[in-house]
């Protein structure tokens, strides 16, 4: 579940407030290979980052040569089409493809594996460590242990790390700084699952509404690209047992979860259950991590991708939300809990894009909507129901 913050101010920009708009600021030899070339360019500075804004002088054969330029400069550039006219936007630093502390990146990835095959053990009924003392270690246990828990580890940490790779890739694309992702390795004693998921870091603001879409999307969507046929095989394989309402921990079935149960188990009757395999519970995650993802409030990608629709009537959508939770922490009390977690570390409003004036066009906003869809689709107001 990743939620990113992005070190900016609140409030409009510019010229008050960092990120900073330089109206007169020196030049050098990069500067002039770029601002001559563009009409009513903007200059910002963003910590360490120099970026330059603005709308081409010519055609595609002005493109081209400015391209083949910027490819010789230190620098990352990208080209957007809008209103018939082509906007430049050029950075540097270059940004790096590996931030420099990307070995702690696989120290926690390495660690997580770990504990959520451990989790997975556990879940599919055996403890490794079951046999062992501090001072003697059943080694064979412990690998028979794990190599049970591995078809859920491995599911999970593939959704995980699509989620978090479709944003990574998305920002790369544009040039941002973004880390790679930060697992975080629980043991399964503290969670059930080994983890409380991934998260990655953006060092550069989303320049425009329609970069914002394209990064806040791309997540949810690569997510849950790698969630479905996971949780259709679980659902297909999965054994029946009779209905019951004993004890138990029972999940909630969102409405994505139930469609793809009556396609691939139709003959399924309301006196039977599915019993949730490995495979079923990592696919189930992926869609409950997919919805908290888009909840739509501050940074979370439900956040990003109703800023780049409405703007600042994202606040006013992510209020809402906020009510429309506490209402079901009745019913729930775990989104009280995230309700906590959301007005503490992440925040209710969205800070806006350096570019507040380009519009989404008609394709982003489809994405946009389908994307909001997910939500619809892989919510559950009860996820989780003990019955003891």
């Amino acid at each position: 579940m990743s939620f990113r913050r992005l070190d900016l101010p609140r409030g409009p920009f510019p010229p008050d407030s960092a990120p900073t708009r330089v109206a007169t600021a020196p030049v050098d030899p990069v500067d002039e290979a770029v601002l001559s070339r563009l009409e009513a360019p903007r200059v910002y500075s963003v910590g360490s980052k120099r970026i330059v804004r603005g709308r081409l002088a010519g055609g595609p054969p002005e493109r081209a040569a400015l391209a083949r330029e910027l490819e010789r400069l230190p620098v990352d550039a990208f080209f957007q089409s809008a209103d018939g006219t082509t906007l430049v936007t050029v950075s540097r630093p270059r940004s790096r493809a590996l931030h420099a502390g990307w070995p702690f990146n696989l120290v926690l990835f390495l660690l997580t594996l770990l504990t959520t095959t451990w989790g997975g053990a556990y879940w599919s009924g055996v403890d490794p460590f079951a046999g062992s003392t501090p001072s003697s270690l059943d080694w064979d246990a412990i690998g028979r242990g794990l190599a049970a828990g591995l078809p859920f580890s491995l599911s999970l940490l593939g959704i995980l790390t699509c989620h978090e790779m479709g944003h990574w890739i998305a920002a790369r694309r544009y040039g941002l700084d973004a880390t790679l992702p930060f697992y975080i390795p629980v043991p399964p004693f503290l969670s059930p699952i080994g983890t409380l998921g991934a998260v990655i870091r953006m060092g550069t603001p989303l320049y425009d509404r329609r970069i914002l879409m394209d990064v806040g999307a791309a997540g949810p969507i690569a997510g849950i690209a790698a969630a479905l046929p996971i949780l259709g095989y679980g659902i297909l394989t999965a054994p029946l047992a009779p209905a019951s309402s004993g004890p138990g921990l029972y999940l909630g079935e969102p409405l994505l979860f139930q469609a793809l149960e009556a396609l691939l188990r139709p003959g399924l009757g309301p006196e039977q259950d599915l019993i949730a395999t490995s495979l079923v519970l990592a696919g189930w995650l992926g869609l409950f991590v997919t919805a908290l993802n888009l909840i739509p409030i501050g940074q979370l990608d439900g956040g990003h991708v109703v800023h780049a629709l409405f703007g600042r009537g994202q606040l006013v959508v992510g209020g809402l939300a906020l009510v429309a939770l506490a209402g079901m922490g009745w019913f729930w009390k775990g989104w009280w809990m995230w309700m906590a977690i959301m007005l503490l570390v992440v925040r209710l409003g969205h800070p806006p894009t350096l570019d507040t004036e380009l519009p989404l066009d008609g394709r982003r906003k489809l994405v946009g909507w389908l994307t909001l869809l997910l939500l619809v689709l892989c919510f559950h107001p009860m996820p989780f129901e003990l019955r003891l």
